[in-house]
């Protein structure tokens, strides 16, 4: 009997180590080095992870119970917290509070997050200039040097030029740098972030900054495009859904397959690619991960079909 418990006792302190070296502690302060994104020591790495949606309408699928689980059970390394400026403009105080709160949340639990500026209905992002320098000035006072922290100032800006995505990111980037100078920012490309061309032939000027991209596997399947322009520019993939597009109508897992192992590494430079699934919430529709009523239940594990494709991903 004594036997037992000793081997027991040393079972869970194995497991409590392992537990204890999270992504945070196991990588560091990540940073961007040539197209690569890597960990403080300057190793390659590739962490993976969920995107909320929409805070507005899915806060109750984001909360401390869920993280847990995600950190814990799940073992992501990273976890996208999503904030329409739409919402943001009615109550500016209070969304920066909610997303302060899950930021502590993610340090705590030793996992990345990603604060994500969620342009899509402005296009331009250039035309909520205004709240995106309050809204980053506070960020990055707030969060400033913090190892887990990695900033998206434009989600995806649409119908709208390289060009004025450059123009708005030269406004916001020195102001977050002036707070922070080495977290890793992401900024968004034309198109919904599906088009990484115009911002490869004309970068920004900064260090430890990315582009991203965003796919949908049902809808998307250009992948040459993408790899040509990862041999230019580093890539955050900080969305990407097994559903078409507009997140929903069924699920492509064979092309999702494909595009994961492209991200893991097998391209021409063998660059490791960082991603997020959009998304962690039980909105009625193919790209969920949760089934409807889940998050007002609590029940992290009544997942969709997609749901449990892409839970099994982050053992691979």
């Amino acid at each position: 009997m004594r036997q037992k418990l000793v081997v027991l006792i040393c079972a869970i302190f194995i497991v409590g180590c392992a537990w204890a070296k999270g992504p945070v502690k196991k990588y560091g302060k990540l940073k961007v080095v040539d197209r690569q994104l890597c960990s403080e020591e300057g190793e390659a790495v590739q962490i993976k992870g969920v995107s909320s949606h929409g805070l507005y309408w899915f806060a109750h699928c984001m909360n401390r119970s869920s993280m847990k689980v995600l950190a814990k059970d799940w073992k992501v390394d990273v976890v996208r917290f999503a904030l329409y400026p739409k919402n943001y403009k009615d109550l500016p105080e209070y969304y920066m509070k909610e997303v302060d709160e899950l930021v502590n949340l993610a340090e705590e639990l030793g996992v990345y997050c990603i604060i994500d500026w969620h342009v899509m209905d402005s296009c331009n992002p250039n035309n909520v200039l205004t709240e995106a320098k309050v809204f980053w000035e506070h960020m990055s006072k707030k969060h400033a040097g913090k190892d887990h922290v990695i900033y998206e100032i434009c989600n995806e800006p649409n119908k709208t030029p390289w060009s004025e995505v450059k123009k708005y990111a030269e406004e916001i980037i020195p102001l977050i740098r002036e707070n922070d100078p080495k977290t890793v920012i992401l900024v968004g490309t034309p198109n919904w972030s599906s088009d990484l061309a115009a911002a490869a032939k004309d970068p920004l000027s900064f260090d430890n900054i990315m582009y991203t991209f965003h796919f949908y596997a049902k809808s998307h399947k250009n992948r040459k495009a993408f790899i040509d322009a990862t041999k230019q520019i580093p890539v955050f993939v900080s969305e990407w859904g097994t559903s078409s597009y507009n997140g929903d109508d069924g699920n492509d897992y064979e092309s999702s397959a494909i595009w994961l192992d492209i991200l893991s590494g097998n391209n021409p430079d063998r660059i490791k690619i960082s991603w997020v699934n959009w998304n962690f919430s039980d909105k009625p529709e193919a790209s969920s991960i949760l089934l409807p009523g889940s998050g007002v239940r609590q029940e992290w594990n009544r997942l969709t079909r997609s749901g449990e494709w892409i839970k099994k991903q982050f053992s691979k």
